[in-house]
């Protein structure tokens, strides 16, 4: 599966497609969060992001898939 440009490997439990999900707060104060989860078994991982001392958006994206990929 390609996330923004990344691709996300099947899930190393059971094989299916992951699902990329986005939480976005709007807030200055509370992190926005980007997970990754598979349908299928329900392994998941998942990043903060965007607010202060937190990656932005892209290398967020780049750090949950690293994540999901190496398992």
């Amino acid at each position: 599966m390609i996330f923004n440009d990344v691709e996300f490997k099947a899930c190393p439990r059971c094989g299916a497609e992951p699902k990329v999900g986005d939480v976005r707060e709007r807030s200055l104060t509370k992190p926005n969060v980007m997970s990754v989860t598979c349908p299928a078994c329900g392994m998941s991982n998942s990043v903060a992001w965007g607010s202060m001392d937190l990656p932005p958006f892209r290398q967020a994206v780049a750090m949950l898939a690293y994540s999901w990929n190496s398992r």
